[in-house]
């Protein structure tokens, strides 16, 4: 006696939520820490970048004790 196997899963309403969710993009929250944490460091040319970069690490430093 042979035994049927179950029919492979297809995409269902679960998958199409997911889509429609992707296609939507980042939810707020998402974006917002993102740019919380690179905001800070964009700049417009190499010389701010390194200032922006030395007053992090100087931060850094401070905070943690070195």
């Amino acid at each position: 006696m042979t035994r049927s196997l179950p029919a492979a899963p297809s995409a269902g309403l679960y998958s199409d939520m997911e889509e429609e969710d992707n296609q939507r993009g980042p939810e707020r929250d998402e974006t917002d820490t993102f740019y919380q944490l690179v905001r800070p460091l964009m700049a417009d040319d190499p010389a701010e970048l390194s200032r922006k970069l030395a007053e992090v690490n100087k931060r850094s430093s401070q905070g943690s004790g070195r």
